[in-house]
């Protein structure tokens, strides 16, 4: 005899949801702020971009952050947003059950909001010499954050989900 499966909450899915987006918020930090920075194709920069939003926001408010505070308000913000970017996605995958190119369309969604939490690093300027060289460049040139966030994401909703 078949079982039927119980359709989950909103809170529910929302709770995995948020579960999942923490995942893919962590791969997504740990790419921005480590990984991706020592690829030979990008530039380092003492301060991401997300951070320099921070200090601004803060210096409005009247605060004077130090570096170390302002990374670990950045950090905490990317996750927070991550979680509420994994939520909503958990929700409308879940309880709507979109089509397969609706589900395609919504993961789109969310790795372009992705790549407003983890702006992207800017490239050198210098162009890679050699063929094995332009080869790796042209390879590494898809390895964003964003992406990263987006698959992580939907492969721990996945996990959690069944």
């Amino acid at each position: 005899m078949a079982t039927r499966r119980r359709r989950s909450t909103v809170l529910e899915s929302a709770t995995r949801g948020a579960a999942a987006g923490l995942v893919g918020g962590a791969v997504l930090v740990t790419a921005h702020r480590v990984f991706l920075p020592r690829l030979p194709d990008r530039k380092r920069r003492g301060t991401a971009r997300w951070d320099e939003g921070i200090d601004a926001a803060a210096e409005r408010i009247g605060w004077d952050l130090s570096p170390r505070t302002r990374t670990t308000i950045g950090v905490a913000t990317q996750l927070t947003c991550s979680a509420l970017l994994g939520a909503m996605y958990a929700v409308v995958k879940e309880q709507l059950e979109p089509s397969r190119a609706a589900d395609d369309f919504i993961r789109a969604g969310m790795v372009f909001t992705a790549s407003l939490i983890a702006p992207e690093l800017e490239p050198r300027k210098r162009r890679p010499r050699g063929l094995r060289r332009k080869a790796q460049h042209k390879a590494l040139r898809s390895v964003t954050a964003p992406s990263m966030f987006g698959r992580a994401t939907t492969l721990a909703l996945r996990a959690l989900a069944g």
